[in-house]
């Protein structure tokens, strides 16, 4: 009789091993004393996977492991043990992936917790990173959102909060700065992100001068910003009999971003919409009306 195999069922358990869903969670207490174990004995930088290991278990980073192969070096970097063939260390992969930082923004607002090794380049990309108060011998430091309170608190500056990208609106600029709050919202996606935009009233030989720049952390996504100003101004006066004169003007220019860390730049280096001094009034301590429009692709 010929015999039936039968597979056999593995067992429920395997006595000694503990088998425990993941879980997350943050160990109290943890310090790391040595920072150079989470990184590689080669180049220093922090080791993110695939990390391989000597046969004595000495780590090193897949760059290493590759620049170790092709110079044919065929010893490990720390032991001198000839090395036949680095392998894959799972278990040191999956340590260093568990290991998670606070981002250096966490006190601007900043919750995400990069991996060790992905901490420099999520700075570097990190959309909390502080701005600076333009304001001359004002040190203040912060968020978009903790400026915008500032400016209002602190100097006094004019802050319009409810302007939409995209929209025209009506803005009364006086000598100084003036600030708008513009919301985004892109289209066909659920995220909405604010941006502060610092319009800046100086006087020329030739006129009232503005320039637009858009207040943003250098680290973060840039987006592309067109800015669109309008002046428009209709009076008349008395001369050899009642006149009027008419004057519009319109610029469309692209807007730079900065976070102000190394203080205004130079307005020459800027767009510059000048009014000229004959089109305004009289009593040119009123300000100018003027007409803006804030797009963000």
């Amino acid at each position: 009789m010929a015999k039936v195999w039968r597979k056999r069922k593995a067992p429920a358990s395997i006595p000694g091993r503990c088998r425990r869903p993941p879980s997350t969670r943050a160990v109290a207490g943890v310090t790391v004393l040595e920072a150079d174990a989470l990184e590689c004995g080669v180049c220093c930088l922090p080791l993110s996977p695939p990390i391989f290991q000597c046969q004595v278990g000495h780590v090193v980073c897949f760059r290493c492991r590759y620049k170790l192969w092709l110079t044919g070096a065929g010893k490990c970097h720390v032991c001198g043990v000839a090395v036949a063939a680095y392998r894959r260390c799972r278990a040191m992969e999956r340590l260093v992936a568990s290991i998670r930082v606070a981002c250096p923004h966490a006190a601007h607002g900043c919750t995400f917790l990069p991996a060790y090794h992905d901490l420099d380049a999520h700075r570097l990309v990190c959309r909390h990173a502080p701005c600076h108060c333009p304001g001359d011998a004002c040190g203040f430091v912060g968020s978009a959102a903790a400026l915008l309170d500032h400016f209002a608190a602190a100097h006094n500056w004019p802050c319009t909060t409810n302007v939409r990208a995209g929209e025209m609106v009506s803005a009364h600029l006086r000598d100084g700065f003036t600030f708008l709050r513009v919301h985004h919202h892109r289209r066909g996606s659920a995220t909405f992100s604010d941006h502060l935009i610092m319009l800046n009233v100086t006087r020329e030989p030739l006129g009232r001068a503005i320039s637009v720049l858009c207040i943003r952390p250098h680290a973060a996504e840039q987006p592309a910003m067109q800015c669109e100003l309008l002046f428009v101004s209709r009076f008349g006066y008395n001369g050899d009999g009642d006149m009027c004169r008419s004057h519009y003007q319109k610029s469309e220019f692209h807007i730079g971003c900065t976070d102000l860390a190394d203080g205004l730049p130079d307005r020459k280096q800027c767009f510059q919409f000048v009014v000229p001094w004959c089109v305004l009034e009289d009593d040119d301590q009123g300000g100018i009306q003027i007409k803006v429009r804030i797009t963000i692709n």
